[in-house]
């Protein structure tokens, strides 16, 4: 058996930065590569071979996966709260409940240089920090050692993420925690870092100013949150809006063009789950559900252990559910069960050239009809929906 990770790279990696937490001699970093995601280093100067890095890695050995118990159409019905989520607000909601028990809950923000970590709070307060999709790989950094260290404390602990920074949590922890509530975001893949790091440059340098705040689903133009318009907030105030499915960044995104290598094998897309909770928009509710009022969008909540059926059952009075099924949530959202497939000509493979060139090249090719199929209102497209239907 390999002693240490030190031949690993993005297509043997998801990461989710383990090994560097696990590491007793502080002897693996984390490195930017070409396309710009982090990858571990190793200083064998440092490293005394104990092999718990390779023990702890998710790509070598994942953890066991859970079956689905039970599945639901879900949407908060506090309104303000639904309009500040992506989709139906669920995920607010769990996270309400932790804090009420004076727990705390780990999520993606943002920082002020528009960078992604992984972030501690314990105050209802700081919620709106870790709303909201973020299409970019998100830096874990210390989080799961603090996550440990708040459950041996005896609090509760949710934990949300996508499949991979899942498992990497639970290969950390070596065991299941009672007070450790784990929490899947549906993922579709992720772009790097420093991708996003040189398109918000880029982006600046057209604007003249700088950006101060980037929303990926804006419900400003689209009350469902669906992939239809970005928005930029600038320096001095205004917001710019641009249509995702055209914007080099997001379009290229959508596209699965500009993914971190394992996502185009991950190992987590199967009817089994690796978290407590499954998160992800319920896609196409209004064929499968009719009545549902997913006006402003809506949750799919799938719940693969007992401890979860019982916190959601706790939350249910500021919930209007409607019970699902876990084909019907799949089958409007294939990123569930289906990995990315991208022919290799059409992936990023550096971002070390100019950003003109760069950006140009992944700018999605213009499409009149689907620019005709963004302009048409909202309720209009609901009510060709429902006729269909």
């Amino acid at each position: 058996m390999e002693k240490n990770i030190s031949n690993v790279n993005e297509g043997s990696c998801c990461g989710c930065e383990a090994c560097v937490q696990k590491c007793p001699k502080k002897c693996i970093s984390m490195k930017q590569d070409e396309r710009g995601f982090f990858v571990p280093v190793i200083d064998h100067h440092l490293c005394i071979q104990c092999g718990l890095c390779v023990k702890t890695c998710p790509e070598l050995k994942s953890p066991e996966l859970y079956p689905v118990l039970a599945t639901y159409a879900a949407v908060v019905k506090n309104l303000p709260e639904l309009k500040a989520s992506t989709s139906g607000g669920v995920f607010g909601v769990l996270s309400e409940y932790v804090l009420s028990k004076h727990g705390v809950v780990y999520g993606c923000a943002w920082d002020k240089k528009l960078s992604v970590h992984h972030v501690r709070i314990d105050r209802l307060e700081e919620l709106n920090i870790i709303r909201q999709s973020k299409y970019i790989q998100s830096r874990i950094e210390c989080s799961y050692l603090t996550a440990k260290e708040d459950a041996e404390g005896g609090m509760l602990v949710l934990y949300s993420g996508t499949a991979c920074q899942i498992a990497g949590l639970r290969k950390y922890l070596g065991r299941d925690y009672e007070n450790i509530l784990t929490v899947e975001i549906a993922c579709h893949g992720v772009p790097s870092p420093g991708l996003f790091e040189k398109y918000i440059f880029w982006q600046e340098s057209h604007q003249r100013q700088k950006i101060v705040g980037f929303q990926f689903r804006s419900k400003d133009k689209h009350k469902k949150g669906e992939h239809f318009m970005f928005c930029m907030e600038l320096e001095k105030g205004q917001k710019k809006y641009g249509f995702s499915q055209e914007d080099p960044y997001y379009g290229s995104f959508l596209e699965g063009r500009t993914l971190r290598e394992t996502c185009y094998h991950c190992k987590y897309k199967k009817q089994e789950r690796v978290a407590d909770f499954l998160l992800s928009d319920y896609w196409g509710v209004e064929k499968e559900h009719p009545s549902f009022p997913a006006r402003y969008g809506a949750s799919a909540v799938a719940i693969t252990t007992r401890k979860a059926k019982r916190i959601f059952e706790a939350i249910h009075d500021k919930l209007t559910i409607e019970d699902s099924t876990f084909d019907k949530m799949t089958i409007h959202n294939r990123s569930i069960l289906s990995t990315v497939h991208c022919k290799e000509r059409d992936k990023l493979h550096t971002i070390n050239s100019d950003s003109e060139t760069l950006f140009k090249e992944l700018k999605p090719v213009f499409s009149f009809r689907r620019r005709v199929k963004n302009l048409v209102p909202e309720n209009l497209k609901t009510i060709f929906k429902r006729i269909k239907h």
